[in-house]
């Protein structure tokens, strides 16, 4: 475990480190290759000595495209050791904004999983990389399009150059946050900000030391880099990784591993709690589930079917996967938690002011260290300093807090519906409406309202053979909201869009009137104003 004497300001360091003191001790985990501290440092010695040949250097930026495999941390370790950039892309990404993202990191050097290359090879004319390799492909052989190499070319038998370690402000990475209002930014991460948030998560994780980290979110996100690789890095744990994530065998993939801690996101939660009882339900060894987005309503369900303790946490790319998070031993149901040490945060109302406790408000976090959170967006300079306004960071989500410093998570900021001069969180109705046995999973929009402002849309995915009508929703939502936040319009859906990371794509719904809802008033069903 991390001891106060270990301080890593840089992950170079922290591979060669963690590779002297645990040797041969299980460091990665994945579906069919382990990797141990020796080996991780030692491969990524031989990867980093044969990118130096290929001319990558200090500074540089490689841009990837790869899925939960051995090559993602190798890729990335080898890279830090050069003092180099890894640019992690989306694996779901194609077309224009794919082209787009690769273009604008300005990467000279790109490594794609073979099974992605049918996405890749259409916009490769357009972006004339120095350098394209392609890693190993699990199953048939693939013939490489003229100019790609083969990963293997990669592992050089010679030392790797001798590099000065990077600076704590030096870039790890740049990731790409989600373009909901505009072109997607690239946040750029510096090595003491990815090592900053994994040891304050260890300190609040209930660890002990045969933990084993387990997730089935993707690397090229910060959960995953975070929450659970460095994390058990650090502590000289195991973690173990899935290549995506399955609700229907989630935990016996889970046990295969010998988890004992796991990551889920809010539409893991839900779906997970709404899969049949089986079990394998309490079949496994995780005992604690690091969660973001468990509502009051589930969370105590949830911790009993599956025996597991959940501690409740909050964060984005920019100011660490994990910023505010329940302290052990002092959990608070329904709660985010409170900041973690290299944080400041504050609830303010939309002139900057802080509000009162209890009063909901967006919440802005500035670091207490230098370099413990995101440097910029990468080449958008206005928008990094719009972000950071009055030297604090805005998050864009209302959040209000109690009079003991607990946060409670509403809304994103932008998502909030304007309706007949109140303002409702999504979320709320969202929560309501999952609630009946029917339904699997529901968004919440806005759409205009025939007399200005907005109104209440619903997108609801039922469950598997599940059947039931709009009015009975929109009579079960009546009985349990108040009487401006029940639904104008319904509209059922074979699926939520998602991203990789689980998350719905609410932008793709919102405003949207398609025709095939079911609206509330046309069927009858008012809703009266109480009084």
């Amino acid at each position: 475990m991390l001891t106060a004497a270990e301080q890593f300001h840089d992950l170079a360091s922290l591979i060669r480190a963690k590779a002297k003191k645990n040797e041969d001790r299980p460091a990665l985990r994945f579906a069919d290759h382990t990797l141990t501290y020796s080996q991780l440092d030692q491969e990524t010695d031989r990867l980093a000595a044969g990118l130096a040949e290929a001319g990558v250097a200090r500074g540089d930026r490689v841009a990837s495209l790869l899925y939960n495999r051995p090559e993602f941390p190798l890729l990335w370790f080898a890279l830090a050791k050069l003092g180099a950039v890894l640019v992690p892309l989306n694996t779901a990404l194609k077309g224009e904004l794919l082209r787009y993202e690769l273009d604008d990191c300005q990467a000279r050097s790109v490594v794609v999983d073979p099974s992605l290359l049918p996405v890749y090879e259409p916009i490769r004319a357009s972006l004339q990389f120095t350098h394209e390799w392609v890693t190993p492909d699990a199953g048939s052989k693939v013939e490489l399009p003229t100019g790609m190499r083969p990963w293997s070319e990669l592992r050089s038998s010679v030392p790797p150059p001798s590099v000065e370690p990077p600076r704590p402000s030096d870039p790890a990475a740049i990731l790409y946050t989600s373009g909901t209002t505009g072109p997607p930014k690239g946040a750029v991460i510096p090595h003491e900000k990815y090592l900053t948030t994994p040891r304050e998560i260890g300190l609040r994780s209930e660890l002990d030391a045969g933990s084993v980290l387990f997730t089935g979110l993707p690397l090229f996100h910060c959960n995953a880099q975070e929450m659970t690789m460095l994390t058990a890095l650090l502590n000289d744990l195991t973690a173990a990784f899935d290549e995506r994530f399955h609700a229907s065998t989630y935990w016996e993939v889970a046990a295969r591993y010998g988890a004992t801690h796991v990551s889920l996101l809010i539409a893991m939660v839900n779906v997970l709690f709404k899969q049949p009882a089986k079990p394998t339900d309490r079949g496994h060894g995780v005992r604690v589930a690091l969660t973001a987005g468990a509502t009051k309503e589930v969370w105590p369900k949830f911790e009993a079917r599956f025996g597991l303790r959940i501690i409740e946490l909050y964060g984005m790319t920019e100011c660490g996967c994990t910023t505010l998070m329940n302290p052990p031993g002092a959990i608070r149901v329904g709660s985010v938690g409170t900041p973690l040490g290299f944080v400041e945060a504050e609830i303010v109302d939309d002139h900057d002011e802080p509000v009162a406790a209890g009063t909901p408000g967006e919440l802005i976090v500035r670091p207490r260290a230098p370099f413990t959170m995101f440097l910029e967006y990468y080449r958008k300079p206005e928008k990094t300093v719009e972000a950071w306004r009055n030297l604090w960071f805005h998050t864009g989500d209302l959040m209000k807090r109690d009079a003991d410093g607990y946060y409670y998570f509403l809304d994103r900021k932008k998502d909030v519906i304007r309706r007949r001069g109140e303002n409702l969180a999504p979320y709320d109705v969202e929560t309501v409406l999952n609630q009946h046995p029917a339904v699997f999973e529901t968004v919440v929009v806005g759409v205009p309202a025939e007399i200005g402002e907005e109104d209440v849309k619903a997108f609801v995915q039922l469950r598997p053979g599940a059947v039931v009508i709009p009015e009975e929703l929109f009579l079960f939502a009546a009985d349990r909201l108040p009487f401006f936040m029940v639904p104008r319009y319904l509209e059922f859906i074979q699926e939520i869009p998602k991203t990789a990371n689980q998350k719905a794509q609410r932008y793709l719904l919102k405003g949207k009137l398609t025709g095939r809802e079911s609206d509330r008033e046309k069927l009858g069903i008012s809703i009266k104003r109480p009084g």
